[in-house]
């Protein structure tokens, strides 16, 4: 009797839950570790391309710039400067696929609406920029801003 009432206690317990396994959550993706840094005002205006800009930013700060074809970025190495095609240029901006870039695969994916301002000729969208070096992927989770 004694061993079914041990039985049934054990079972209720871990029905409840009390001795499930502890779920492992990566970090949010805002907040995820990147191997990028964000710009400095230095590193915006190096560019000497004209046209639409595009920005990659997170909590106010921009983490990737895009200005006609030239993207910038920035890692614990320094500043990275990358003149892309006009297929690839197309391609980061729309998030169709990964770009190459210094020893990075970048790729922007717009989620939700797009916010926009037709005074300014500006958008703004929630996206997710996905960060591979080698195999080590990040995944940030920021705002897609294009300004023309």
């Amino acid at each position: 009797m004694m061993l079914l009432i041990r039985a049934a206690i054990f079972t209720a317990v871990v029905a409840g839950g009390a001795f499930a396994p502890a779920a492992v959550r990566s970090a949010p993706a805002d907040r995820a570790s990147s191997p990028l840094l964000p710009l400095t005002n230095s590193d915006e205006e190096s560019t000497t391309e004209t046209g639409c800009t595009s920005t990659f930013h997170v909590a106010n700060l921009d983490h990737l710039q895009l200005v006609g074809t030239e993207l910038v970025l920035r890692d614990t190495r320094g500043l990275h400067a990358c003149r892309l095609t006009e297929a690839n240029t197309r391609a980061l901006d729309e998030g169709q696929r990964a770009i190459a870039c210094s020893q990075y695969r970048l790729q922007v994916r717009r989620v939700g609406r797009t916010s926009t301002n037709a005074a300014s000729d500006s958008s703004s969208t929630r996206a997710f920029l996905t960060i591979d070096r080698g195999g080590t992927v990040a995944t940030m989770l920021g705002r897609w801003t294009v300004a023309c």
